[in-house]
């Protein structure tokens, strides 16, 4: 039988095996930083909130036109009220997100307080514009000139052509000025 040397592991042959296991701990130690993979990206986390919410209030808004849709379509009326216990689960479950979001980003640190403070960023946004009224839009409209005028028809035209796509019923402007 072989005899092995038996000795007590010291501070430093603990160090050297960690430096050899694992070079990143070694460096940064247990660090959040040096552990952490998430990033934060506000823009991506601001466009996801602002279409989210902009999808949000157009439901909300339109409810009237979605009873009246169901009417007219071919879905049996027995199965209308999980459509709309659906739309109502929909606009609660967003509720209860937001409110998550808002405590996140007051309370929250690192990825977790700039991504949902992106969000609600956007959801801002997709509210503020959701108030202006119709008349502003129109307004705007009429300030552009023939030469953007000829640009957003031919625009229009186009993809209406090669889609079949009407544009002006699917603008989420003409949605929310509902």
């Amino acid at each position: 039988m072989r005899a092995y040397a038996v000795r007590k592991m010291t501070h430093a042959d603990f160090e050297a095996r960690i430096r050899r296991i694992d070079p990143q701990f070694a460096k940064h130690g247990g660090s959040e930083a040096a552990t952490s993979r998430a990033s934060t990206r506000p823009l991506v986390s601001g466009l996801f909130g602002f279409a989210w919410a902009g999808v949000i209030i157009a439901v909300a808004r339109n409810q009237d036109s979605l009873k009246s849709s169901l009417l007219q379509g071919s879905l049996p009326s027995e199965y209308h009220v999980y459509v709309l216990g659906a739309v109502a689960a929909l606009l609660a479950v967003s509720g209860v997100l937001v409110m998550m979001h808002l405590l996140r980003a007051i309370g929250g640190r690192g990825t977790a307080r700039g991504n949902s403070a992106g969000v609600l960023t956007g959801i801002a946004a997709a509210v503020t514009l959701s108030m202006i009224p119709a008349q502003t839009y129109e307004a705007g409209l009429g300030l552009l000139n023939e030469n953007s005028r000829a640009m957003l028809v031919s625009a229009s035209n186009s993809v209406r052509a090669t889609s079949g796509l009407e544009i002006p019923g699917a603008t989420l402007v003409s949605a929310l000025a509902n």
